[in-house]
């Protein structure tokens, strides 16, 4: 029997196979995470950066959740990402809030005929860019569309530890091979590289390491199996006695707790002399 191909967790290819299985960028378990994750500190961040006069450009948009959400408190923003689905999904939110300080763009910023990276945006005309949760090969022209001054706010997810009840699960339903597991290795190294790559300096970051907590099989499941084929891996009442016995081994007060995993970043344009 031939194997099963799962594509690379974040790769091109699982995105464009995610959209097939869901309706926009999001993760589709519910959970409980502990305070001060990240998320909230990287909301913060970009609001020091706010006025009418700055220009925004989000790498990696997703379905436009936070672009539409900070809009009032920017001139513009331009965001952008590769898989038409979201964009369309973006653009009908807003239409919908009236939002006419934003532009959704469906681009990819990696052309890899000319082997180089091109963000959608003018030479020295963005003052702030952003990216939640996305990938960081747009760090290389980031110098080229940025004037001097302007800031880069990002937030990227850590390598999680596996749990130790992975493996006694099926082989497809390990912990990495979901799409939760980034096998990205150390983050923050990858940051200052690819900043290093592109001839500018880290300024700041923060790791966050909290508890996430999973308080049924069922939102388990639907973590461990997020972006894999459906077709092709046990159903929840499969391993359902599979997923008690974990709880009942593995499991905490509440629940499965598993780290969430953030590292906050930021690192500033310089271009006097």
């Amino acid at each position: 029997m031939a194997e099963l191909y799962i594509p690379r967790a974040h790769s091109n290819s699982w995105y464009e196979h995610l959209a097939t299985l869901q309706a926009g960028y999001y993760y589709p378990w519910n959970s409980e995470i502990g305070e001060r994750n990240g998320e909230q500190a990287f909301l913060e961040l970009i609001e020091e950066y706010k006025g009418q006069a700055v220009n925004v450009l989000e790498v990696g948009c997703g379905h436009g959740e936070l672009a539409l959400s900070i809009a009032d408190r920017y001139g513009h923003v331009t965001a952008y990402d590769r898989i038409p689905s979201y964009i369309e999904l973006a653009n009908k939110s807003k239409d919908d809030t009236g939002a006419g300080n934003v532009e959704f763009l469906c681009y990819d910023a990696q052309n890899p005929e000319l082997h180089q990276t091109t963000l959608p945006a003018r030479t020295d005309s963005v003052d702030l860019i952003i990216c939640r949760r996305g990938p960081l090969h747009w760090i290389e022209d980031a110098a080229r569309v940025c004037r001097d001054g302007a800031w880069i706010v990002a937030l990227n997810p850590m390598e999680e530890p596996i749990p130790a009840w992975s493996s006694k699960l099926p082989h497809l339903l390990h912990f990495e091979n979901s799409g939760r597991h980034t096998g990205t290795g150390s983050i923050h190294q990858s940051v200052e590289n690819r900043l290093h790559q592109a001839g500018l300096t880290l300024h700041s970051g923060w790791s966050f390491d909290v508890p996430e907590t999973f308080g049924s099989t069922h939102e388990l499941y639907r973590m461990i199996t997020w972006g894999l084929p459906p077709r092709k891996i046990p159903s929840y009442e499969d391993i359902r006695y599979k997923l008690d016995a974990i709880f009942d081994r593995y499991g905490e007060k509440d629940g499965i707790v598993l780290r969430h995993c953030r590292f906050l970043w930021r690192a500033q344009i310089h271009k006097s002399k």
